[in-house]
């Protein structure tokens, strides 16, 4: 028998460590399932750092910055609360009835996350090879040692987790001749700039779906130009492989979570996060580029695969999840309503999806009664004429009536939006915060800030379409740069984030639990099943807000019906933007016969 290969995929820091990691568990059921002559261990280097933190901490041996936690000793001390009583080893009052308490805990917890981000950033960018890694760098480089691996691969979704990805895999290569693989969501569309930044970082970078791309480049890591959506350097030059995408989701199994206890991370109770579909079915956005990592397609698991997974879960104890597609259609949500309720499981979620009528009361219930606690809607604007430019496929007059259907079913709502989108006047930000403001007693959390440019983007793209006159490079980064643009009219990018600072205290005051708790999602779907009586929206203290009033109301656009085609390569653009939402490339084994609908 042939010696077993080893291959070491690692999470690195900097995020939130309340849930693990879902591409590397995927990448890991997948690959032992198909090539067996390979073992495949997970290790989630950012739990790891939280953990290791926080012994520091206890010890009195981790400082910390004065500007930071001018507290001081108090600080300490309620870090160490903190996280045991966000990993439920005590404080569960404090978590779940003391919103004032947990306020205090998750302000530590993001200025602690803050604090080492940025320190991390800087030690990497300045990085001497001639000199020795800091303390807690080389404990974490020893961890990926001491698996010796045949091959590392680096999985990260998070931009902060870029430059420790890019040090550990230029060490191991050049310090001990490892193999070093990089992917994840975040690569998409900058793996080749990143390569560009960080030469010596990895041999392969996979942009786009790992699981067939990782199983190729295992049985020909010297061969990279035959692997889809590999990117790598040839003489000095970046090259890049057509990625392609399997319409079969299912083939790809189940997430593999073996190497990782789910109850240390930092939530009182274990929130898994699984994938129903994969990509965008609406994908027009015009801000976005997310489903850009799906290769512009929308393929979904069969109602069967989905069912039994999570059917496998509560067998095992787990009854919390994150739905963390991109977006869930109400048709979707329907069928996954009623298979969930068929199937007896008793389990609590959180998804996204937009605020469109086609959530029927009907609809609304079935998903309460199957679990959702809370939605995260992507609202984005309150004026028609913005979200027509966003292409958001959004009709304004619907968004209360879907608000409140879904908070008299029993599901909170927490929304998105953007100010300062190119053009947006003052007066039409005026509308958002109108709709916001109408609708305060069924809005639980508002998910805010202004508008970024983002490379790729349809807007970056095609800027003059969307008003927008100049666009420079304000700063270079692995990621391809921070843009700034100009526009004829409406708001300037400066003039949008004084807006925005302005309306923070009114944003702040639509949660009726803590301030902090929107960071933290996967808490915030315990806190609204757990909490239910200690939740009260009346007592809420909100701020004036200016806004115009409403204009006279204009009947809705009459939804046509769309009928799906079989290929991913674009979205439906035969209709306005506004009157269909239903998805343009399904897989054969979904959603029957697409209603017209929106998300």
């Amino acid at each position: 028998m042939p010696t077993q290969k080893k291959l070491l995929l690692v999470f690195p820091p900097l995020t939130m460590p309340t849930s693990p990691p879902l591409g590397s568990a995927m990448l890991k059921g997948f690959v032992e399932r198909e090539l067996p002559e390979w073992r495949v261990k997970i290790l989630d280097l950012n739990l790891w750092m939280f953990d290791r933190l926080f012994q520091l901490l206890e010890a009195g041996a981790l400082p910390l910055d004065a500007k930071t936690f001018p507290e001081g000793e108090a600080a300490r001390i309620d870090l160490l609360e903190a996280a045991r009583a966000f990993r439920g080893r005590g404080g569960a009052d404090a978590f779940y009835r003391r919103p004032d308490v947990y306020d205090r805990y998750g302000d530590l917890f993001l200025r602690l996350t803050d604090m080492f981000a940025q320190g991390f950033a800087r030690y990497c960018d300045s990085h001497d090879d001639q000199k020795p890694l800091p303390p807690l760098l080389q404990e974490m480089f020893d961890r990926i040692l001491a698996e010796q691996a045949d091959c590392v691969g680096f999985s990260m979704i998070f931009t902060e987790q870029l430059p420790l990805g890019a040090l550990f895999g230029k060490l191991l290569r050049k310090r001990h001749g490892v193999k070093v693989l990089m992917g994840g969501s975040c690569f998409a569309d900058t793996a080749e700039h990143f390569l560009r930044w960080y030469p010596e970082s990895s041999d392969v970078i996979v942009a786009g779906e790992g699981e067939d791309a990782l199983k190729e480049l295992l049985c020909s890591l010297d061969s990279p130009e035959r692997v889809p959506g590999a990117v790598f350097l040839r003489d000095g030059a970046v090259q890049k492989i057509p990625g392609s995408f399997r319409d079969n989701l299912d083939f790809f199994g189940r997430p593999d979570f073996s190497d990782l206890n789910l109850r240390d991370y930092y939530s009182p109770e274990p929130v898994i996060p699984v994938l129903l579909s994969r990509g965008c079915y609406w994908r027009r956005c015009t801000f976005c580029v997310h489903y850009r990592s799906a290769g512009l397609s929308y393929r979904m698991h069969s109602k069967q695969f989905v069912i039994e997974m999570l059917k496998d879960f509560a067998a095992k104890g787990i009854r919390n999840f994150a739905f963390i597609d991109e977006m869930i259609a109400p048709k979707h949500f329907e069928w996954l309503a009623k298979a969930i309720k068929e199937a007896n499981l008793d389990i609590a979620y959180y998804a996204l999806s937009k605020p469109v009528r086609y959530f029927t009361p009907q609809i609304l219930s079935l998903m309460a009664e199957s679990g959702c606690k809370y939605m995260l809607w992507g609202l984005e604007s309150g004026n028609q004429r913005v979200l027509d430019l966003m292409d958001k496929g959004t009709v304004v007059a619907d968004v209360a009536l879907t608000l409140r259907r879904s908070a008299a079913a029993g599901i909170r709502n927490h929304v998105f939006l953007i100010c300062g989108f190119p053009t947006e006047s003052e007066e039409e930000f005026q509308d958002t915060l109108r709709i916001l403001d109408e609708n305060r007693d069924c809005i639980d959390a508002i998910h805010r800030g202004t508008f970024t440019l983002e490379r790729k983007s349809p807007i970056f793209d095609s800027p003059e379409r969307y008003g927008i006159t100049r666009v420079w490079l304000k700063k270079d980064d692995p990621c391809g740069g921070r843009w700034g643009y100009e526009t004829a009219t409406g708001m300037s990018a400066s003039r949008a984030w004084e807006v925005f600072v302005a309306a923070l205290p009114f944003f702040r005051a639509f949660n009726p639990y803590a301030r902090t708790l929107a960071n933290f999602r996967d808490h915030a779907m315990l806190v609204y099943e757990r909490s239910k009586a200690e939740l009260k929206p009346h007592s809420r203290k909100f701020p004036k807000v200016h806004y115009r009033p409403a204009a006279p109301p204009t009947p809705a656009p009459v939804a046509l019906p769309v009928m799906p085609t079989t290929t991913g390569d674009t979205a439906a653009t035969c209709c306005s933007s506004h009157e269909i939402e239903e998805p343009a490339s399904v897989s054969t084994h979904e959603i029957e016969e697409p209603a017209p609908e929106s998300v």
